[in-house]
């Protein structure tokens, strides 16, 4: 569905919900829905409004990439399988099977480099080819995360106007006389801060850390691709490239550190 359909649905939402609740608060549970409508589907109008199609496009793929991850524990280990595979084809000068074998790659810095070594690009080719593939792969992990952060800030401010909105029907229900719907609006008042604190503490925070996670082991792994695929290239025996790849070990501090030794290492 295009964007702009969806922005326009999502404002018509959030316009909805903030007038049933000024118009006729009605009971507690509409009360409690329209506050719910208001911060969630604010939330997201708001980061559509804010950020790029591609940022939203990118958040999408990347919680169903982990979806994915969660159903397939054994990817890494097939992934070697293959890059091992391609490997030993290569050793041995058989190309054309090594790279039917580097297709099945999914890692895409694994699988470009091993792509580009087949070719018969030289080192200081290979190296920069997969420094910008790392760099390029780096910028589309930073903008879910990015994404998610600035939705933790808008959920709250939602909840405050929704509250704001709640004191306001209230105070009007006092002016008229009218004390039947003032509960409900108080109540309204009270249900957005607490839709707009936990969506942003117990949802947005959580998940924005756990891809920060994620991105720390891509990072790594793309620093032992790197290695792999300079392996890969020296035409070193399959098993052990196998044995480097399972010693290495790149604590979480050290990343950044260790992506910069081993970018340096593969150009002299």
């Amino acid at each position: 569905m295009p964007t702009r359909i969806w922005t326009g649905m999502l404002l018509v939402v959030v316009i909805a919900s903030i007038l049933v609740q000024l118009a006729a608060p009605g009971s507690p549970v509409v009360a409690a829905a329209a506050g719910f409508l208001l911060v969630a589907c604010g939330t997201v109008l708001v980061a559509r409004l804010s950020h790029t199609p591609a940022a939203l496009r990118m958040l999408r793929l990347t919680l169903r990439e982990m979806r994915a991850a969660r159903h397939s524990p054994n990817g890494d280990e097939l992934q070697l399988q293959w890059f091992l595979r391609a490997a030993n084809f290569f050793r041995y000068g058989n190309i054309w099977p090594a790279e039917e074998a580097a297709r099945n790659i999914p890692d895409p810095v694994l699988r470009r480099g091993c792509e580009l070594v087949l070719d018969g690009f030289q080192r200081p080719q290979l190296a920069m080819a997969l420094q910008r593939q790392i760099a390029e792969q780096r910028e589309r992990l930073v903008r879910p995360v990015e994404l998610l952060r600035a939705m933790a800030g808008y959920a709250p401010s939602l909840g405050m106007f929704g509250t704001l909105l709640g004191l306001l029907q209230m105070l009007f229900g006092t002016s008229g006389g009218d004390t039947s719907h003032m509960g409900a609006a108080m109540g309204f008042a009270m249900m957005t801060t607490v839709y707009g604190l936990v969506l942003a503490n117990l949802v947005l925070k959580p998940l924005a850390t756990k891809l920060e996670q994620r991105n720390r082991r891509h990072l790594t792994q793309n620093v032992v691709a790197m290695q792999a695929v300079m392996l890969l290239y020296e035409r070193q025996h399959p098993e052990y490239i196998r044995d480097v790849i399972n010693d290495v070990r790149v604590p979480r501090a050290s990343v950044h550190d260790a992506f910069a030794a081993a970018a340096a290492g593969i150009t002299q």
